[in-house]
């Protein structure tokens, strides 16, 4: 190397190229592309960085430059990659540090430490991104000269995320997969990490894909050795005994990583089942007297029934009287009109009772009917009464 010349070579004081490496005199430079010194010929594509890192021919005289630059890292973490890693192209501008340039002297590799671009332009060149013992370099070869040089870029650390998956929409009672995928995007290994997936209220865990401690309300997976672009999927199977929205809330933590959060909703629908029951309570009756029908409207289903409206028909054998029941009566000659019912909870029980009067003798038939939000045309049931 040479300080201010005309001449293309790389610039190196002279007395500089006698000394140690070691010696940590700053060298100066301003011009590349010298055939003397450049470490080998000039670059223009990057495939042919990856034949000169690559190259056995070379492969002594690379090692022997970081050896001589003192680099803490494996040789063959460097040229594997060289063959595979993503190139890209940078430009280093004027006042550029660089910890260490290779370069020759009489044909033998040496490392100039402490190297300082001040040329008049900044230098087109190749680089890529590489681990080895646990820290992430960059690699940097100007296309004049190939004179590459490592930059440590800190430490190869892993970058953890975490993604929810699971239905929409599930019945009650029905078995159903949450599933979490922690994924590792960063450039060095998570060695130990953890998944925690707390269990909602009112759903039940069937089961679980990989084996996960359960316990204080929590699903909690141990994750070990996640290398760099790689994934590991968890799920668990749940059921829910409600209709209700299940929010399920994952987090993850790693060892080095830091923590990463996900989530993801299934909304438990529940079955409407409406059961209607309409009966005399006593049977036969005398012409004169009164009958009581009881109609019961039972929601066998898992699922709120809305607006439950009971309308019934008398036989014109028989003449209305009166109605009890949670919503009002009301009579239009031999039909019978209850108020709507807004809700019927599961499981829960509406009774109505309707009296008439036996007008004459006959084989008379009540009709009931219920028809709601989720049940039309109207479920009918028909009652017979023995009138003498």
């Amino acid at each position: 190397m040479r300080t201010r010349s005309s001449l293309p070579i790389v610039v190196v004081v002279l007395l500089a190229l006698a000394l140690r490496p070691a010696c940590g005199q700053q060298h100066r430079a301003v011009r590349l592309g010298n055939p003397a010194t450049r470490f080998a010929p000039p670059l223009s594509q990057p495939e042919q960085l990856r034949s000169l890192l690559t190259e056995r021919q070379y492969q002594a005289d690379i090692a022997e430059i970081l050896r001589q630059a003192g680099w803490p890292g494996k040789v063959q973490d460097l040229t594997n990659a060289a063959a595979t890693a993503e190139i890209k192209e940078l430009n280093l501008p004027k006042g550029t540090r660089m910890p260490f340039m290779s370069s020759r002297t009489d044909g033998r590799p040496i490392a100039l430490i402490d190297v300082l671009w001040a040329g008049d332009a900044p230098i087109s060149a190749y680089a890529f991104e590489f681990v080895s013992a646990g820290r992430h370099y960059r690699c940097i070869t100007p296309k004049p000269c190939s004179n590459f040089f490592v930059i440590d870029l800190g430490p190869a650390l892993p970058v953890l995320a975490l993604d929810c998956s699971a239905p929409e929409r599930v019945i009650v009672g029905q078995k159903f997969n949450v599933c979490l995928t922690l994924t590792n995007s960063g450039i060095g290994p998570e060695t130990t990490s953890s998944i925690s997936l707390p269990i909602p209220a009112d759903t039940v865990v069937a089961g679980t894909s990989i084996p996960a401690s359960n316990s204080e309300g929590r699903l909690v997976w141990r994750v070990a050795d996640l290398q760099p672009a790689t994934s590991q999927k968890f799920c668990a199977t749940f059921s829910g005994l409600k209709a209700d929205t299940l929010t399920f809330v994952s987090t993850s933590q790693g060892q080095a990583g830091g923590t990463a959060e996900s989530r993801c909703v299934t909304r438990v629908d529940g079955i409407p089942a409406i059961l209607l029951e309409a009966a005399d309570l006593e049977d036969p009756i005398p012409v004169g007297k009164d009958v009581v029908y009881e109609i019961k409207v039972t929601n066998q289903g898992s699922a709120v029934g809305t607006n439950l409206k009971l309308t019934c028909t008398l036989p014109d054998s028989e003449e209305f009287l009166s109605a009890t029941g949670p919503t009002e009566a009301k009579a239009d000659n031999l039909n019978v009109t209850m108020a709507t019912l807004p809700e019927l909870a599961p499981k829960a029980v509406a009774v109505w009772r309707v009296t008439v009067r036996a007008l004459r003798p006959d084989d008379a038939r009540f009709k009931a009917f219920i028809s709601s939000d989720q049940f039309n045309p109207p479920i009918q049931k028909d009652e017979a009464t023995h009138l003498y």
